[in-house]
């Protein structure tokens, strides 16, 4: 009995020592920056037990050292003293079963929304820079050198500065936070007196002009658009660097941290040409989250975009068929050719979306985006089943990208960086015909039959006016006319230099268009001009047009799934909605947001705003409301500034007689005031619907 027993403590020991060690923080991060989180997470939780959080002994931590919601650290708004934190893991049920990480606390990113004066002259006077993320020893850097800087607060530093003479060209400014994990901001160009004093836009049409092009208008935004004008201003945005996603090796198991720098990035980001252009063309070439759901696997993807928004078409066509997400999204990885031994065929995901909705579509189109029509006046399909199939055959033989260090396979492990590679003998290599009867000779490598098949699609007549329409409903109008459509089409064809598939010439051609244009400077009252503002768009338009500081904490993304759109989750390959749905009670106009448009989504849209101005969206999304307190001892004041800002000046008279009423009739403080006209402006349907 005693040997059985001291057998049975040797095991109970074995086992209890065996747990201990398994259980484990396993993704200890060196460093967190300020203003941002860590998803952390653990091993070994014994069944029935949970996890309790601390940060430097306090459970749940607190604002100085940072605070744990769950395994989720928030990281304090700035460093502590001394900058570094140890987050403890504990079970409950089992006070020994603990894992610790220590972890440095970086200087925030510090983001540079506005300068103050929006233009440089000659003289000597102060420069004030508007932002947040500043913080105590942050530099100001004016045409790249270091500036005396007095720090004000979190949000505003100044210089001052002696100009002997008069520019000729933009100043730049920037801000450097210091260590620890000294960082640099956004860069502003500030234009000359002699530049920016004749301004070449409206305002007006400045802020009509940034609902397209931008995630709608900000004060440095509308500065830039109206000195160098829309040509300019599209042509400066052509060489901005495009803003960067977190490094998905620290955030490798939830996508969140994607989703929050995707609006924290649509707020306060230089790229927005870039950034809008991005994420139309993500709704195009459809992969979701739903089905990638870690950044390893999706960050490589959404890179994509903003890396080719101003590229050529024919280019993004390549680039997304060999990312290894949409391999796997639409089986197209690790697709062999047919055997018919075992009654196998290439799968036929991709090559049917391919065609149906990322190059050319259904139905035959005429350059203006019409239906082509047979004798007997049916529309004309643009490829038959047959079509399919062959392209299906096109796209097999590849696999992941080789991982580094490790020996190509005909089935790679899963790996999302880089391009899928070919396994020749996986490929189909025989003869194949495409579209319009274009013949591929046989005995083809797998990269050469893609790129013949990838230039047939290309050359289609159909792709001008399929693409070049869905881009103008998402950043313009869900209703184009046809010689609209026309007209991009025909910037598609050709860029002016003989060039097919352009994205800069199609971009300038969208967004210049006379009928993009039209109603700058006066309401446009045609019913079927403009679109309705999808969440995310609604959501970054807002927060831009309040001056809020939005950080990487924030719950956007959240707060849109609310409205209908979880961001980079589609629910399938056809978007979050489509660009065909037609508008309820329109009389059969089109009106792609309306499909996630719902009566409950329609109240949360308004308790949103209700939540906004009257309470809070947390620390990751913050806005001042006091220069619109400032303005509401005069309701005219403040309903001609609303209408500036979410209008752009072209407020209905009834409607802004209707707005004055209400500020006027709310009691209490000028805040009081200035809340109630904003929730007004911000849900009514003026605001939601782009005219």
């Amino acid at each position: 009995m005693p040997r059985t027993l001291a057998t049975l403590i040797v095991v109970a020991n074995f086992f209890a020592s065996t747990l201990l060690a398994q259980f484990a923080i396993t993704n200890k991060p060196a460093s967190v920056r300020a203003m941002t989180y860590h998803n952390f997470t653990v091993t070994g939780v014994p069944s029935g037990s949970s996890v309790i959080w601390s940060v430097n002994g306090v459970v749940n931590g607190n604002s100085t050292t940072g605070t744990n919601s769950g395994a989720r650290y928030n990281a304090p708004n700035f460093p502590p003293s001394p900058s570094t934190v140890t987050i403890t893991a504990v079970v409950n049920t089992d006070p020994a079963l603990t894992d610790s990480a220590t972890v440095e606390i970086l200087n925030p990113f510090p983001n540079l929304t506005s300068v103050s004066p929006s233009v440089i002259s000659q003289g000597a006077y102060t420069v004030t820079l508007n932002g947040w993320g500043f913080v105590p020893g942050a530099v100001v850097m004016m045409n790249g050198a270091v500036q005396n800087t007095v720090y004000v607060n979190a949000t505003r530093l100044t210089i001052q500065v002696s100009i002997k003479k008069n520019l000729q060209d933009d100043t730049s400014f920037q801000v450097v936070n210091p260590n620890p994990g000294t960082i640099d901001s956004n860069v502003l160009l500030v234009p000359p007196e002699n530049k920016g004093g004749r301004s070449v836009e409206s305002e007006s049409a400045a802020r009509r002009f940034l609902e397209q092009a931008a995630w709608g208008p900000d004060s440095y935004s509308v500065s830039r658009v109206r000195s160098l004008g829309f040509s300019r201003w599209i042509d400066e945005q052509f060489e901005e660097p495009a803003s960067v996603y977190p490094d998905p090796a620290l955030i490798n198991l939830s996508n969140a941290p994607v989703q929050a720098r995707f609006f924290s990035n649509a707020v306060h980001g230089r790229d927005q040409l870039r950034q809008r252009t991005a994420f139309a063309l993500h709704k195009i070439w459809v992969v979701s989250g739903v089905d990638i759901s870690s950044p390893p696997r999706l960050v490589p993807y959404l890179k994509i975009f903003p890396a080719l928004a101003f590229d050529n078409y024919r280019n993004i066509m390549r680039k997304v068929t060999l990312n290894p997400a949409m391999g796997e999204y639409l089986d197209m990885r690790n697709n062999v050719k047919a055997n018919p031994a075992r009654g196998t065929l290439p799968n036929e995901n991709y090559g049917r979306e391919f065609l149906q909705l990322f190059t050319i579509g259904l139905y035959k189109l005429a350059p203006d985006g019409t239906r082509q029509l047979d004798a007997g006046g049916a529309p004309m399909a643009t490829y038959e089943q047959a079509a399919i199939g062959e392209f299906s055959r096109v796209f097999t033989g590849w696999t992941y990208p080789v991982m580094p260090g490790a020996t190509p396979r005909a089935s790679n492990p899963a790996y999302y960086e880089g391009d899928m590679v070919a396994w020749e003998a996986n490929h189909d290599a025989g003869a194949k015909t495409l579209l319009n009867g274009a013949a591929v000779s046989p005995g083809l490598s797998a990269d050469q039959d893609l790129n013949s098949a990838l230039d047939n699609a290309f050359q289609h007549p159909n792709v001008g006016p399929f693409i070049g329409k869905n881009l103008i409903q998402q950043l313009v109008t869900s209703n184009p006319s046809p010689d609209y459509i026309a007209r991009v089409s025909a910037a598609f064809a050709n860029n002016g230099l003989g060039v097919r598939g352009d994205m800069k010439a199609v971009l300038k051609a969208i967004l210049l268009d006379p009928e993009a244009r039209a109603g700058d400077d006066a309401l446009a009252p045609t019913a079927s001009d403009g679109h309705l503002k999808e969440p995310v768009l609604f959501f970054a338009q807002t927060l831009r047009g309040l001056n809020a500081m939005v950080n990487d904490s924030n719950s956007l993304a959240v707060r849109s799934n609310a409205l209908g759109q979880n961001v980079f989750y589609p629910a399938s390959v056809f978007s979050y909605f489509s660009p065909f749905f037609t508008a309820p009670n329109t009389g059969g106009l089109r009106g792609p947001e309306f499909q996630i448009h719902t009566r409950t989504s329609a109240i949360d849209r308004a308790n949103q705003i209700n939540t906004l101005v009257y309470g809070s969206y947390g620390a990751g999304a913050v806005v001042d409301l006091t220069r619109w307190a400032a303005l509401a001892p005069t309701p005219s004041a403040l309903a001609d500034e609303l209408s500036k800002v979410f209008l752009s000046g072209q407020m209905p008279a009834a409607f802004r007689t209707e707005l004055a009423a209400a500020i006027t009739g709310t009691t209490g403080t000028n805040l009081d005031k200035a809340k109630a006209g904003l929730y007004v402006m911000l849900t009514a349907g003026y605001y939601s619907v782009k005219k």
